[in-house]
């Protein structure tokens, strides 16, 4: 497994006058069984996850499994940073 973070623009580009909508940055040709990138971009956070499907079946759960997790951390952290606020 491999897991890399990127740094994006912090604000949104244009390419010759176009708006940019999504910057999705990875690798390819590594012979691992998942990767997953995280980018944030214009105050956006992309997760590029790419997987072999010899070893990951069903990458859609995976995705769904990752969202799941994230919300459980981002509820955690809330309510941790609300405990400490009202110690003060």
């Amino acid at each position: 497994m491999w897991f890399s973070n990127m740094m994006g623009p912090q604000e949104e580009i244009s390419i010759f006058g176009y708006p940019v909508a999504y910057l999705g940055c990875s690798c390819f040709g590594q012979t691992v069984a998942l990767m997953i990138h995280v980018m944030s971009y214009a105050e956006n956070l992309n997760f590029i996850l790419s997987t072999d499907d010899d070893v990951i079946s069903n990458p859609h759960e995976l995705c769904n499994d990752l969202e799941q997790s994230l919300e459980i951390i981002k509820v955690a952290a809330i309510a941790k940073k609300n405990s400490e606020e009202s110690k003060d």
